[in-house]
């Protein structure tokens, strides 16, 4: 696949191979407890996010649409709250994955085979509709947002969750002990995470502003774009898919990233994994459907 392909399309070969043949596939991201680990402390803040965004909706709670699901683990929240959720993603490979943590987490939801850029479903068919870390990997971001859209009920939500290639962001000051796990996970041969090497996948630079500037046009309400994941990635490997330390490295890194978002609370009177968009590893773009949609 060319470099332009993959821009138009999402990469959607090379994040196939990396989820056939990359053993972090298989991880699972929900937790009912407390995380244990810094992706399940990931998800779990950015699901306690997105309810607040929503307000009264998820008190309402409704129909839900991941798109590029990947394992679902932001579906799996919402599913453990009673949502009625879909999972939708290209790959066959991918969807196979997801069916197989939701049986793991106990957890209901419909599994479709589709391209975010043409959803195989009817307009006003959903009250949220959302996606983490998918955006970043189109040229064309206006077309499958304005699909998330248009299958979006008068009144529901966007949530797209986006991580740029930014090397200026809070990454950058932790980016020497990556360095170091990596050179310690070479030294001990940890090959179940560095072999097949990880296939290449486009991610654009996009900041918001060229987000807010492609849905031009659109009917929306309530732009809301903020920075989210307010701490570092430490991992010998934290290219997709996110490989995690031994587990009880991870846990005492839990335990420490939690009390530094309670004290981001205490301090900004907001959700400690919310920050400026130029510090964080990623940022929200969100927005209402009009109520009186025309």
């Amino acid at each position: 696949m060319t470099d332009k392909e993959q821009k138009i399309s999402g990469s959607t070969d090379e994040f196939d191979r990396n989820w056939r043949e990359r053993q972090e596939a298989a991880y699972n991201h929900w937790t009912a407890g407390n995380p244990v680990n810094q992706v399940q402390l990931a998800f779990r803040s950015h699901s306690e996010v997105f309810t607040e965004l929503i307000g009264p909706l998820a008190r309402r709670r409704g129909q839900a649409l991941e798109v590029g699901c990947g394992r679902g683990s932001l579906s799996s929240y919402f599913a453990a709250d009673g949502w009625d959720v879909t999972l939708l993603d290209y790959s066959q490979t991918v969807i196979d994955t997801a069916r197989r943590a939701f049986a793991t987490n106990g957890h209901q939801a419909e599994f479709v085979t589709g391209d975010a850029n043409d959803l195989p479903f009817p307009d006003n068919s959903f009250d949220v509709t959302y996606s983490i870390g998918l955006l970043e990997h189109f040229e064309d971001v206006r077309q499958p947002i304005a699909e998330s859209l248009r299958v979006l009920r008068p009144g529901g939500w966007f949530l797209g969750y986006i991580v740029p290639e930014r090397p200026d962001n809070l990454q950058r000051y932790f980016n020497w002990i990556n360095r170091i796990l990596k050179l310690v996970a070479q030294v001990f041969r940890v090959t179940h995470n560095t072999k097949p090497p990880k296939a290449v996948i486009y991610r654009s630079d996009l900041d918001s502003r060229r987000y807010i500037e492609a849905v031009a046009g659109l009917e929306y309400e309530n732009l809301t774009v903020f920075g989210m994941y307010s701490l570092p990635m430490l991992s010998h490997s934290p290219e997709f898919p996110f490989s995690l330390l031994p587990k009880p490295v991870e846990w005492v890194l839990t335990q420490i990233f939690r009390s530094v978002l309670w004290m981001r609370k205490v301090i900004t009177g907001r959700h400690g994994w919310i920050c400026s968009e130029q510090m964080g590893q990623a940022f929200l773009l969100a927005f209402r459907k009009p109520a009186e949609h025309k």
